[in-house]
């Protein structure tokens, strides 16, 4: 397989994420929030729905290295929609504390929802912590589906273009080209952006590949079936193919549930150009199902 292109987008585009989706809070004004991860704080923002009733609570995942504002406006919408909506900072990335890795990613996806869960939280934005959601793009796409299994009370998941770590350690295994260009892009995050404070792109190689199946989500199939997943793939996505990182996982998840996973694909690539506000109406359209 030939992985030139792919990879050049994915340098490209993710080296440019956190300004490409750092969506203006225009309307409803978030509330400034922290938590802490495992001894680091991590910081973020909440969009309080109006109302004093309980409401669904969404938590926002951004990609890699992500940025800290909203994603795609959805904060926004959801909350002008009676849904409340927590984004954040991974550690290790921009104004949060710590050191970036998968591992304390997902960590930080189980400290969001003790956060939402906690009572004075729950009371103080009026949160119903027994109707949950989480909403990922890319890197937080993958995030989203297992950070979904520490709760029971995490009903909902939405993945819009994301990526399998599993997938991606394969590939960097099987391509040197890939593993060069990959390398790189992790190492640009955090000399030249400086989003990120972490290992560098070969620690971060070393330290993915003997742990992939940590982060293959196939194998959480059956787990997943039991929640409602909905699956988002673009049709011109070179950096997150349908075919090897969407489709698998549809098809496992459906031999365990066909009514509970959707799976849709627009006519974008992983930046959503062109399709994103479609992709936004129809989470939320989904979401109040």
């Amino acid at each position: 397989m030939i992985f030139k292109n792919k990879i050049y987008l994915i340098s490209f585009f993710l080296c440019c994420l956190g300004i490409l989706l750092m969506a203006q809070d225009t309307n409803i004004e978030p509330f400034p929030v922290s938590f802490d991860s495992e001894g680091d704080k991590v910081t973020g923002k909440f969009y309080k729905a109006a109302g004093d009733r309980v409401k669904p609570t969404a938590i926002l995942l951004h990609g890699h290295p992500g940025g800290d504002g909203d994603l795609f406006g959805l904060g926004q919408k959801l909350s002008a929609e009676g849904i409340n909506a927590l984004v954040f900072s991974y550690r290790g990335t921009w104004k949060s504390e710590g050191l970036w890795l998968p591992s304390t990613s997902l960590e930080d996806v189980n400290s969001a929802i003790k956060f939402l869960k906690s009572s004075k939280t729950a009371e103080t934005y009026s949160i119903d912590t027994a109707n949950l959601s989480i909403i990922g793009y890319s890197y937080g796409g993958g995030m989203a589906l297992l950070g979904s299994l520490f709760d029971d009370d995490v009903k909902k998941v939405v993945s819009i273009v994301g990526g399998s770590l599993k997938v991606v350690a394969d590939n960097i295994e099987k391509s040197d080209e890939y593993r060069q260009m990959h390398r790189q892009y992790l190492d640009d995050c955090i000399a030249d952006f400086k989003a990120v404070r972490g290992l560098s792109g070969e620690e971060s190689h070393n330290w993915l590949l003997p742990r992939r199946d940590d982060y293959d989500i196939i194998k959480h199939a059956k787990e997943l079936s039991t929640k409602k997943i909905f699956l988002i793939g673009g049709k011109r996505d070179q950096s997150i193919p349908i075919e090897e990182h969407i489709l698998p996982l549809y098809r496992a998840i459906q031999k365990h549930s066909l009514e509970n996973v959707k799976f849709e694909v627009y006519d974008c690539d992983h930046t959503l150009e062109g399709a994103k506000d479609q992709v936004v109406d129809d989470i939320i359209d989904w979401l109040k199902e």
